[in-house]
């Protein structure tokens, strides 16, 4: 047992106690995890017993407030990451010496992709199994994310819940195997992928902790079929979209023109699994000068991909929060072309700034808007159809005006307030059938 262990389980010894319900919940994921969202649910309903996590910033304590006016801003900014206003310090379990080890590597220049591989997995196992024991000695409930599922639940002889982050991996590496064959000139990225590059017997751990779950937690109807696909009870999946930060995503005061170029905007890792291939082909069948795109976000394939669309595309490798939301501010259309998202939240942002989305069947897209009112959605792989819809925008930009106001009202439906309600709610009920 590492020193690490005996730590962590001195302090599951110190806070244990008999009278602790077995209706609360222990949580565990690493890193900042679609912003602690659920384990702030399990906190304001009162379930969450504990939140077990790599590296953590108690911003809450009076010592790290006195240290964040000694630390640069920067480095304050990148500590409020690993933070949550609202989760109590006291409700977070940290795995520390694994954390600093996987940011080591993370970040060590000279540490090849397997090696970081394999030390994030050690460390996914690790607070997998701490999550797992934790939850067991207290007689907790025990909510895991993907990837720390397998060691939690060999830890937790009960049933478990799965917060699916991805879809099915099975469903996940057939599709970035199908990309592989058909553009083998964009391996650099699809072989990065996780589902493709893991080792056989951690690929195995992800699709045996789909076989032990009782419930799942999912926030797109296509991570929900894709475990369907491979063998999971409709009955035991919970869809539940994400939420948005209405007050930092929103439209410009300022209205859009309704001539000139339709400006296009794509937001991500541009790499072929979110389509970037099958986006520059719409442009090419467009054949039109007056369609531009700026794409915002760190190229993983060839540069040379983008060289015929010099006078038609700009990458910005690197933008600001602040010039985030100004890029989907000053867009026409936000096309994001993904093959397979379980969610995609730059949907929602794109949403929230009154920015209708042409996007894909295996994104969270047809969770979120109607065809044709708030955008528009079509099958993957299909550049035909991607120019179909950018065409129209283009010849329609009345329309299109009015379906930016649409987007703004829907997404004002998906508040992360309503999406921690939903998700304490879907948890409870979870306990409560035991």
């Amino acid at each position: 047992m590492t020193n690490e262990s005996v730590s962590l389980t001195s302090l599951i010894d110190a806070h244990t106690s008999p009278s602790v319900s077995s209706r609360h919940v222990v949580v565990v994921h690493a890193g900042a995890r679609d912003a602690y969202q659920l384990a702030l649910a399990l906190s304001e309903a009162g379930l969450l017993d504990a939140l077990v996590t790599d590296l953590f910033w108690t911003s809450d304590r009076l010592w790290a407030r006195l240290l964040e006016r000694l630390l640069p801003s920067k480095i304050v900014r990148m500590l409020h990451q690993r933070s949550a206003t609202g989760l109590p310090a006291t409700k977070v379990r940290m795995a520390v010496l694994t954390g600093l080890r996987t940011l080591a590597f993370e970040k060590l220049p000279l540490v090849n992709e397997a090696t970081r591989r394999r030390t994030q997995r050690e460390a996914d196992a690790t607070l997998g199994r701490l999550a797992g024991q934790l939850a067991e000695r207290r007689g907790d409930a025990l909510v895991s994310y993907s990837y720390y599922g397998f060691d939690a639940f060999r830890h937790y002889p009960h049933p478990a819940m799965l917060f699916q982050m991805h879809p099915h991996p099975a469903t996940m590496r057939r599709i970035l195997s199908e990309e592989l064959a058909a553009h083998p000139d964009c391996a650099a990225s699809l072989q990065q992928e996780w589902e493709l590059a893991l080792e056989p017997e951690d690929f195995d751990h992800l699709v045996q902790e789909t076989k032990m779950a009782a419930h799942f937690l999912v926030a797109s109807t296509f991570t929900r079929d894709s475990l369907i696909e491979n063998g999971a009870a409709a009955s035991a999946i919970t869809v539940l979209p994400y939420g948005v930060d209405l007050e930092r995503f929103h439209p410009s005061s300022r209205s859009k023109p309704e001539n000139g170029k339709l400006k296009l905007l794509f937001v991500g890792r541009i790499n072929q699994r979110k389509g970037i291939k099958y986006l520059l082909e719409a442009l090419r069948l467009l054949h039109s000068q007056e369609v531009e795109l700026t794409i915002c976000g760190r190229v993983l394939d060839d540069l040379a991909l983008f060289k015929p669309f010099a006078d038609q595309v700009k990458i910005r490798p690197s933008v600001s929060a602040a010039e985030l939301v100004e890029a989907y501010q000053a867009a026409d259309l936000f096309v994001f072309p993904s093959v397979a998202e379980g969610f995609a939240q730059v949907l929602l942002e794109s949403l929230a700034c009154g920015l209708p989305i042409l996007s894909t069947t295996h994104t969270a897209a047809p969770d979120l808007i109607d065809e044709g009112d708030q955008g528009f959605i079509v099958p993957p792989r299909r550049p035909d159809l991607l120019a179909e819809k950018i065409a129209w925008a283009a010849d329609h930009r009345p329309e299109l005006a009015r379906m930016a106001g649409s987007a703004r009202l829907r997404a004002e439906m998906f508040t992360w307030e309503r999406y921690r309600r939903k998700t304490a709610e879907a948890v409870r009920t979870f306990i409560e059938r035991g």
